[in-house]
């Protein structure tokens, strides 16, 4: 009878076990098109300049939950990652994050429930493509979220517009700006973007 109860237990973790790991490989796309509804509930239900500080307060909130900003800056800086100081990548993680999430809110806070259509993914685990469409005056152009799953949680690392990636974006014109100005004239570059008006 021991060796009976014994057999069960071990069935039923197995089974668990194979429930965890079938749930934590399902795809980014839900996640994507719940972050982009709510995002378009904040920029619709809070219209106008009067309440712009508040909803781009809840916008950023919203952002922050997806994006993972460490990893994009850490992606975007390149080989002069490994080159700085601790301390150093941690402030330029906090500048581009303030300055990715403002130009991002610029553009988000402007969005209409009909502009962006969220369409496919392609899932190769921990990897995500979620591919999406926006339509803006007339145009329609393609953006498409790179994720990583890290520990069970959909993040976006890079953000594909019109075939062009953000971080690939990034990395070219910081690398030009330390190869002429050094890593000091880069974070004072950004430092000045950032704390600048829009």
């Amino acid at each position: 009878m021991r060796n009976y109860f014994l057999v069960i237990i071990v069935a039923i973790s197995i089974l668990f076990s194979c429930l965890s790991s079938v749930s934590a490989q399902e795809g980014a796309i839900n996640d994507v098109k719940e972050t982009v509804q709510r995002l378009v509930d904040i920029a619709e239900s809070m219209p106008g300049d009067a309440v712009r500080e508040e909803r781009r307060i809840k916008l950023r909130a919203v952002i922050t939950e997806r994006f993972d900003f460490a990893e994009m800056a850490k992606r975007s800086l390149g080989p002069q990652w490994s080159k700085i100081t601790v301390e150093e990548q941690l402030d330029f993680v906090n500048i581009f994050s303030n300055l990715l999430a403002k130009t991002y809110m610029n553009r988000v806070e402007k969005v209409t429930r009909d502009m962006v259509t969220v369409e496919s993914e392609n899932l190769d685990f921990p990897k995500s493509v979620v591919k999406s469409k926006v339509t803006d005056d007339g145009s329609i152009f393609p953006l498409d979220y790179r994720l990583l799953n890290v520990n069970g949680t959909w993040k976006v690392y890079d953000v594909i517009i019109e075939n062009i990636g953000l971080v690939a974006n990034y990395r070219n014109e910081f690398a030009g700006i330390i190869r002429s100005s050094g890593f000091t004239g880069l974070m004072d570059g950004l430092r000045k973007k950032a704390g600048s008006g829009d």
